[in-house]
């Protein structure tokens, strides 16, 4: 019997050697992964945590926080998280709804009596709660004047997002509820005021006695000025540093954690959603299932983009057939990504302070590579193999004949023309080649001088969809495979007269410490036939066609985010103005 036992014990250290050994080889393994995708996408500094329902499995930092400084970036180094930001504000109305102070189906002046958006005239304006927390409200995308708030202390700093409620009167509602998923950072500075009217305190106060209290967040905040010297990661852009900006709408894009607390934060939540209602998590099982039930079934303009309540539902192109919830952040050059495979029992959380690539989606493939890493060591089935890429076959005739022409997306107006035998499209500003492919997508490309093919990291991870929108031909802008920017033809339209004789140059009558578009211009686009809305930004215009309504309104067309909303011609005595994303332009 000795014998037996002593040779079970050596069976059993055995076996957890090899266990041991083996995760080591997985984890060295991923290591050289997330050094290889750094080295690709450019990445300064990272840091990455890895959770189930029990605890952290795994945290690393990698790169560097600060070059000045030569500080590591470790698990603990604190950046801005961008939209992740939004997980929190919504985790906060959730603990309310529990709470009964909240009902997601109340309408927000319930909460915020003075909100009273501009409509469209055909709405009875009842935006709920749900709708806010879905980006399903009909509310105008964004406000971009007065979004940026510079890199000094605002006065009514940490309180600048209560701004919210005057801009999003002033900018209004431009569709139905439920028209269309439309990102809207104004309407989480909205949730942030109605967490702090039901809880009490401001914005930051209540949300760290309902979230970051309970989790034992020490290190996170949403006021920047909170976080200790030497602490913060700078970022970087091209190289140079870049520090975080002040925000209008601090609940959006505004916190700053570090991979080990926002790794408390997924941790809590796998409890909550694999507990029942026994209390092991944050939220109530069935509170948190019921934030990532897709909320916008029936949407037609939606296609197959699912949203939770604020928890996206996607389907990773490198993850084929997972369950994922998650939500990515981007407050260049500081970007984040969480997600979460509640089938698993797994999550994982990354953030970066600078990449070459398309944000936060870059991080994808190293939130794969982990999942992957983690299914071996926790014992799980494996998982799928991504599907190869559809080979690029010859675009059908009757593609040809259909498919050139002009759309309308949240980028800008877009082309796209056959050039011979090869089809171009302009899009991001510039004319790309187009490779139509075996599944009925597009691929992008790039050639120096129209000539000299350029391999861009950013176009593997972009594809466009080719599918209707209610009958509508569509170019569907797609990353990792998620629908990002629907973009439906648009056919040239009779232009009202009297806005052709207000093209120009305009300038905004407002100042502004950090202007997102530092010049503005109506034209008619020879090319097209389209009068445009111009608006330069860093260097580059952007164009976008309007449809004229009567003389004094002319409608931004397209449909989703900044898309079908109105400039408007207001009169006073110093003359004519133009209201347009809360921005009052006057003509040069």
């Amino acid at each position: 019997m000795k014998r037996f036992i002593a040779l079970l014990i050596v069976t059993v250290v055995c076996f957890t050697a090899i266990a041991e050994e083996m995760e080591s080889s997985i984890i060295t393994t991923l290591n050289d992964t997330i050094t290889d995708e750094m080295k690709k996408k450019k990445i300064t500094g990272l840091s990455i945590a890895v959770v189930d329902s029990e605890g952290l499995l795994w945290s690393e930092g990698f790169g560097i926080a600060n070059k000045k400084e030569d500080r590591p970036f470790t698990d603990t180094t604190i950046s801005n998280v961008g939209s992740v930001s939004k997980l929190i504000t919504a985790t906060a109305i959730m603990r309310l709804v529990e709470k009964n102070k909240i009902d997601l189906d109340a309408e927000v002046s319930t909460y915020i009596p003075e909100f009273n958006p501009g409509d469209i005239g055909s709405t009875d304006n009842s935006i709920t709660v749900r709708m806010l927390l879905n980006h399903e409200s009909g509310l105008e995308s964004d406000a971009f004047q007065g979004f940026f708030l510079g890199y000094e202390t605002p006065d009514d700093y940490p309180l600048s997002y209560r701004r919210a409620i005057d801009a999003v009167n002033l900018s209004g509602v431009v569709r139905e509820p439920y028209d269309i998923f439309s990102y809207c950072n104004l309407g989480y500075s909205l949730l942030g005021i109605i967490v702090e009217r039901a809880q009490g305190g401001n914005f930051q106060e209540a949300v760290k006695e309902l979230v970051f209290d309970p989790l034992g967040m020490d290190d996170t905040t949403f006021i920047i000025d909170e976080v200790p010297e030497g602490r913060m990661a700078m970022g970087y852009t091209s190289g140079k540093p870049e520090s975080v900006p002040y925000i209008r709408d601090m609940p959006a894009g505004s916190l700053n954690s570090s991979a080990e607390d926002m790794g408390k934060f997924l941790q809590s939540m796998l409890a909550s959603y694999n507990s029942g209602n026994s209390g092991s998590g944050l939220l109530q099982s069935g509170t948190l299932k019921e934030m990532f039930t897709v909320s916008n079934e029936g949407v037609d303009n939606d296609l197959d983009f699912k949203i939770g309540l604020t928890w996206w539902v996607v389907n990773l192109e490198k993850l084929p057939g997972e369950y994922i919830v998650g939500h990515g952040g981007d407050l260049p050059p500081y970007h984040a990504m969480a997600i979460m495979l509640p089938d698993r029992d797994l999550s994982i959380f990354v953030m970066i302070n600078s990449v070459n690539g398309v944000g936060s989606f870059s991080l994808a493939d190293i939130v794969s590579e982990t999942v992957r890493s983690f299914a071996i060591i926790k014992g799980q089935n494996p998982v799928l193999k991504a599907p190869e890429e559809s080979p690029i076959v010859e675009i059908p005739s009757s593609l040809k004949a259909s498919l050139p022409g002009y759309y309308a997306s949240s980028v800008g107006l877009s082309e796209i023309k056959l050039s011979g035998k090869r089809l171009k499209i302009f899009t991001f500003n510039k004319w790309l080649e187009a490779y139509y492919h075996e599944d009925n997508t597009l691929t992008l490309g790039y050639k120096l001088l129209g000539l000299i093919p350029l391999k861009l990291s950013v176009f593997d991870e972009l594809a466009i969809s080719l599918e209707d929108i209610n009958g509508v031909p569509a170019i569907n802008l797609r990353i990792q495979g998620i629908l990002i920017s629907p973009s439906v033809r648009i056919e040239p339209v009779e232009i009202d007269p009297v806005w052709l004789a207000r093209t120009g140059r305009y300038e905004a009558v407002q100042t502004e410490v950090m202007p997102l578009y530092t010049d503005f211009k109506i034209d008619l686009d020879k090319r097209s036939g389209f009068l445009c809305l111009f608006l330069k930004s860093k260097g580059e215009w952007s164009k976008f066609p309007l449809q004229t309504i009567d003389s004094a309104n002319a409608e931004l067309m397209g449909i989703g985010r900044g898309l079908g909303g109105v400039i408007s011609v207001k009169i006073s005595n110093t003359g004519e103005t133009l209201s347009f994303l809360n921005f009052e332009l006057k003509k040069k």
